[in-house]
């Protein structure tokens, strides 16, 4: 019987993350929950939060930062799809005091186009007008087709918008529009 290999792992911080391709949109997420938490310095994340509980007494309703499963994530090509069940609301909220941000992820699987327009048309959608305490991101794939369509979008609206890359191994940077 073969003696399994040691799970290949990468090292941000104080973060140990499976070796995984994080151009998958739930990977990315995980990715970047860290990063915040870790870089940024926001307090909480959750994925997969409904949009409702923003305001709701009862707090946030979403679930938080999971773990990714390297080696599942390579018995099953379809982990990195569903590795969290949940879907719908937004992608991952950040809170820390007196602030709250909502980010809207795509991974590489979607055309970039069409990726662009749901993540900004859903972060649309989302604003509270009138509300500092609150401010947006968008999540993509750190490649060049991707980095080109932000790079080469001019709407004033989308100031408001932060974006985030991120890349194969996890590695997050600021991105800036047109």
């Amino acid at each position: 019987m073969p003696v399994p290999t040691p799970l290949a792992v990468r090292h941000t911080g104080s973060v140990t993350a499976p070796d995984v391709d994080y151009h998958h949109e739930k990977y990315a997420v995980v990715a970047l929950g860290h990063y915040l938490m870790d870089v940024e310095g926001w307090s909480s994340v959750q994925v997969s939060v409904a949009l409702k509980s923003l305001d709701a007494p009862g707090g946030l309703r979403g679930r938080p930062l999971p773990s990714i499963d390297g080696e599942r994530d390579r018995a099953d090509r379809d982990y990195r799809y569903n590795f969290y069940v949940d879907t719908g609301g937004i992608d991952l909220v950040a809170t820390k005091p007196g602030h709250t941000l909502l980010v809207e992820a795509k991974g590489k699987s979607i055309p970039v186009n069409s990726g662009i327009e749901q993540l900004v048309g859903r972060t649309i959608l989302s604003m509270e007008p009138g509300c500092s305490d609150r401010s947006y991101a968008i999540l993509i794939p750190d490649l060049p087709r991707w980095l080109r369509a932000v790079e080469t979008a001019r709407n004033p609206v989308l100031s408001d918008i932060r974006v985030y890359a991120v890349s194969p191994k996890g590695a997050i940077r600021r991105c800036d529009w047109g």
